[in-house]
């Protein structure tokens, strides 16, 4: 590098700062895409808490003659009728609804949800690594929220908190849990997940989206526009480099090398320059051309010593 030319390094120095650039845009694009994933994720959990505290106040949610297979139901309701026919209806509460919304997110949108728990009534609402980790990070450190990249994944968790209508099925079962809710919950899931009191942490919501890669989100930011004002750009910073910074110092340096063999009389063109300019580089063509003079003077005195027939001693 110390043999190379001033418009090598200033090249290196462009290809150096363009690289940094694109690593610092690169770090601001995957903390904005961090960012965005965070409050899609949080208007999620917004949306879940409403939902659940909304059936929980209705006492659960009953659908007509139909239910979803997977998720099942919490028990049923033969409706008496006069007709041949009599309606058979199906209880959801909010636990069964989250998991049946989860599913539609996730075979329309791509992300899912759901609400896990250490103390979990259905083998589905186990929590895996990241949620056992995260759940117990909530209730020991009062964390508001948890999140971070696991794949292709975004994973967000934060605490689902017990609520007055959350009693009604997890509450105390001498005092908050009441008949017929109380066996249909004891015939189904036995003595577990009862006890909460309002305010305890019931467990997380955890969600789960697609995140794009960042050359997806990368193609998508950057036009033909970017790439336009970027070459322009190299070309302006190549040609200011290449003429205003460049050429003048190779010509000073051509300059040097003629004096050194005794060629003084080369222009600098420095009657173009101003006195007072602010160019550093035209500052040196002014000290270097009043240098040229000085040896222009002096060349000229020693021939006119040399006229008269004087002998000048030989420097040793």
């Amino acid at each position: 590098m110390k043999n190379r030319s001033l418009f090598a390094k200033m090249v290196c120095l462009l290809f150096v700062l363009v690289t940094l650039s694109m690593i610092s845009y690169t770090l601001v694009i995957q903390k904005t895409q961090r960012e965005f994933l965070r409050r899609q994720a949080k208007s999620v959990c917004r949306q879940i808490v409403l939902t659940r505290q909304w059936i929980a106040s209705l006492g659960g949610v009953w659908s007509k003659d139909v239910y979803s297979g997977p998720h099942g139901f919490l028990t049923t309701h033969q409706n008496a009728s006069d007709t041949d026919q009599a309606s058979k209806f199906y209880l959801h509460n909010p636990a069964l609804a989250t998991r049946e919304i989860s599913s539609l997110a996730d075979l329309k949108y791509g992300y899912n949800f759901r609400v896990v728990s250490d103390l979990f009534r259905e083998p589905k609402n186990e929590p895996d690594a990241f949620e056992d980790e995260v759940l117990n990070r909530i209730k020991n450190q009062n964390l508001e929220y948890a999140d971070g990249f696991e794949g292709g994944l975004y994973r967000y968790a934060e605490p689902l908190y017990v609520k007055e209508g959350c009693l009604k099925c997890h509450g105390d079962l001498n005092k908050d849990v009441k008949e017929p809710m109380k066996s249909i919950l004891l015939e189904k899931y036995g003595t577990r997940s009862f006890g909460y009191q309002v305010g305890d942490v019931r467990g997380i919501i955890s969600i789960q989206i697609p995140k794009d890669s960042l050359l997806k989100i990368l193609t998508s930011v950057f036009t033909w526009w970017n790439f336009i004002i970027a070459a322009v750009s190299v070309f302006l910073f190549y040609f200011f480099t290449r003429l205003v910074i460049a050429k003048p110092l190779v010509r000073l340096t051509e300059a040097a090398t003629q004096l050194s063999r005794g060629e003084i009389g080369m222009d600098l063109g420095v009657e173009s320059i101003e006195e007072d300019t602010k160019n550093e580089i035209a500052h040196l063509t002014l000290a270097f051309e009043r240098l040229r003079k000085s040896f222009q003077i002096m060349h000229d005195k020693i021939n006119r010593i040399k006229e008269k027939g004087v002998t000048l001693p030989k420097l040793r």
